[in-house]
């Protein structure tokens, strides 16, 4: 369906988790995030769980990207 995908995305990171959480700007939103991850497979039950339980983590986290960044950092959008 899509044969130039791998050719596209060779060479370039895909945003992780993290990458998704410093463009949140609540503790709310973080983690509709990492639910929304969990959710799909992309990260382990004990990850999420690791995440949700660290507020200061989160906090540290939170707020230090701006959308439309991706491209600058070599990450896919």
């Amino acid at each position: 369906m899509f044969p130039n995908l791998f050719h596209e995305l060779e060479g370039k990171k895909l945003p992780t988790v993290l990458d998704h959480l410093e463009v949140c700007k609540t503790i709310e939103e973080a983690l509709e995030v990492i639910e929304f991850f969990e959710r799909r497979g992309e990260i382990s039950v004990e990850y999420a769980s690791f995440l949700k339980n660290n507020p200061s983590l989160l906090k540290s986290l939170i707020g230090t990207r701006e959308r439309g960044e991706y491209t600058r950092r070599g990450l896919s959008d």
